[in-house]
């Protein structure tokens, strides 16, 4: 159970009775309500506050949930003086009055975020709603966001609140009332009432109609002291909780990240002696590329130096052989594009950058660039499903994406931007391992420290086509793959 989860809990528990026990002795609700609406005809007598329109009678349908017999059932406007807001123009606020708007108040019943005075400089030129000291203030713009508060003092709010005054504390505490406001029952019922797009909100008439459980007054006391005794517990549990998610997400990843390391040193699966060594494999893919060159099919490149034994990291089987990045891929730059050449329009091709590349997929975005009518220059970048795409820039902020791969997963073809490297496995049967040893701890590691640049971190081809790979046999190739995606599979079944 989650902390915002136990948390609703303990106020629906309050508000059907289920969290205090009741008390015999305890003088009925209904008779607390009857009090309630006399001390209302005596405010409307001496003109404090106006007469309303008599409200309709709550029917069974109407009531959410049982509750004990010496409870009862009152609407809003009946139990309060709901409706009879104050309004005063901003320009007459008094200097050093407390103004409360939304921002300055947290989500959740989460408290005052700041208290506002009215400085001598500050021009209101919008209408202010005035409370006193105890009144309940509900924030009717994007009710969702549970902002619940009793005032501590007198003041002024922006009339996208309401401050709503209990008749008298000793017949309705406002504590209760805020914690009836903030439990699921009623925040789920103002959601479902609400209305606008942009500025979603509720309507005063729907609120002055909401049907509110009222227990005995002593039992309130109980009820608001049980809750106030829990939240701090609550809070202690969300503690507790979130640093339990933090150590099961560092311990998927830390996990994923084991397994490939393993893989990459040859202890995941166990060695074939029978397989053909992986120095055949790399003189097969030294003669194709070879071939690819001699049919004008790539360009030849200046010859990558020889691996000396100071260079390799870690001891890998003897089966295995060390190559450069360089000898066993070809490399596609993107096209760097200008902003002319690029429309948010979802038509043509759309272009991947670094951004795109923040997991193992790659993830269109909804703002994402798009080319509507590629030439042939920027068709040489085009990325088809299946290709293994690297990123070659970070930002400072951010910069895990700096050397990170994915295989392009999509069905619709794209471009790539000048950031964004593709690497074609002269044996393309090899991808998917290239892939995973990639995304390994060791070789980030490496990457983090070929980056250059201050504010932007950035991979030069050259850094990429010097970086090392281990190459296990062709066969032990396929058993290290299926043993990598049979542990992640797993891994994700634990996590969730």
């Amino acid at each position: 159970m989650t902390p915002e989860q136990l948390k609703a809990s303990i106020l629906q528990y309050a508000v059907e009775g289920k969290l205090v026990k009741q008390d015999p002795n305890d003088e009925p609700a209904s008779e607390l309500l009857k009090k309630i609406e006399n001390e209302k005809d005596q405010l409307i007598e001496e003109g404090k506050i106006k007469r309303s329109r008599k409200l309709s009678a709550i029917t069974d349908e109407e009531k959410p949930f049982d509750i004990p017999k010496n409870w009862t059932y009152g609407r809003l406007k009946q139990i309060t003086t709901f409706g009879n807001f104050d309004s005063v123009k901003g320009t007459s606020i008094p200097d050093n009055s407390w103004v409360v708007d939304m921002k300055d108040v947290r989500k959740d019943g989460g408290g005052f975020l700041a208290i506002v005075r009215k400085k001598s400089t500050d021009i209101y030129k919008s209408n202010k709603y005035s409370f006193s000291k105890n009144a309940v203030l509900y924030g009717k713009l994007r009710p969702y966001l549970r902002k619940v508060e009793v005032a501590k003092a007198d003041g002024f709010t922006t009339t996208e609140m309401f401050p709503i005054n209990v008749v008298d504390i000793n017949t309705l505490i406002p504590q209760y009332l805020r914690y009836v406001m903030l439990s699921p029952y009623f925040v789920d019922l103002v959601n479902d009432s609400m209305y606008g797009m942009k500025m979603p909100r509720v309507g005063t008439t729907f609120l002055a109609k909401m049907v509110i459980p009222l227990p005995p007054l002593e039992e309130q006391k109980r009820i608001v002291a049980k809750i106030e005794k829990l939240m701090p517990l609550v809070d202690e549990y969300a503690e507790s909780y979130n640093r339990l998610q933090k150590i099961d997400n560092e311990f998927e990843d830390k996990l994923k990240q084991s397994v490939l390391q393993y893989a990459m040193e040859g202890k995941l699966v166990k060695q074939n002696p029978s397989d053909e060594p992986a120095s055949e494999l790399i003189k097969k893919i030294e003669n194709e590329k070879a071939e690819l060159i001699k049919e004008g099919k790539i360009k030849k490149s200046k010859k990558l130096p020889a691996i000396t034994d100071d260079e390799k990291p870690f001891d890998i089987p003897d089966s295995w052989e060390w190559v450069r990045l360089g000898n066993i891929t070809i490399y596609q730059n993107g096209y760097a594009y200008k902003s002319s050449q690029l429309t948010k329009i979802k038509r043509g091709l759309p272009v991947i950058k670094s951004q795109n590349i923040m997991t193992l997929n790659v993830v269109i975005k909804d703002n994402n660039d798009y080319v509507e009518q590629p030439n042939d220059r920027m068709l040489r970048s085009q990325i088809n499903k299946g290709d293994l795409l690297m990123c070659l820039s970070s930002q400072s902020q951010n910069p895990e994406p700096l050397g990170k791969t994915a295989i392009y997963n999509l069905d619709e073809p794209a471009l790539l931007n000048q950031r964004v490297l593709k690497l074609k496995l002269i044996d393309q049967s090899m991808t998917k391992l290239v892939f995973y040893f990639i995304n390994s701890p060791w070789f980030h590691y490496t990457v983090s420290h070929k980056g250059s640049g201050s504010g932007q971190s950035n991979l030069k081809l050259n850094h990429v086509r010097n970086m090392l790979l281990p190459v296990p046999p062709l066969e032990e190739q396929k058993r290290i793959v299926t043993k990598i995606e049979e542990l992640m599979t797993s891994i994700n079944k634990i996590s969730k």
